[in-house]
């Protein structure tokens, strides 16, 4: 039984640090939205960014917030998986881990298209 509660600790430890590694990643693409739109302005040499990719941008920037504000929410409430002393308890923030996972998993992928194609409409005008 203590090989399992090890097994579990060791997994929640690196858990936690992967918390840590997407609230990194996701303040950092808070930043870079506005710093590629700036990129893209100066390269189309027009004063406005046309108005559907500033949407997209507005969009995927808002879900970004919303989804780093849950991170680190869910970061806060992760500490306390140490308190738990049954497989139930460790099961209900492992899942809740996993549906986080693949929300940061499909954000990130998501913003890396939108990005390319923002990279690939400047290089256009180039």
């Amino acid at each position: 039984m203590e090989i399992q509660n090890h097994n579990s600790d060791a997994l929640h430890k690196y858990n936690f640090i992967e918390l840590k590694s997407w609230v990194n990643q996701l303040q950092y693409i808070d930043s870079e939205v506005d710093k590629l739109l700036n990129l893209y302005e100066q390269s189309i040499y027009i004063d406005e960014i046309p108005k559907r990719t500033l949407m997209l941008f507005s969009k995927r920037k808002a879900t970004n917030k919303q989804l780093l504000d849950t991170v680190l929410t869910y970061s806060t409430t992760y500490k306390k998986v140490l308190e738990c002393d049954d497989l139930q308890c460790d099961m209900v923030f492992l899942d809740e881990y996993e549906r986080l996972r693949k929300s940061y998993q499909y954000h990130l992928g998501k913003y890396q298209k939108l990005k390319d194609s923002l990279y690939d409409k400047a290089f256009q005008k180039l």
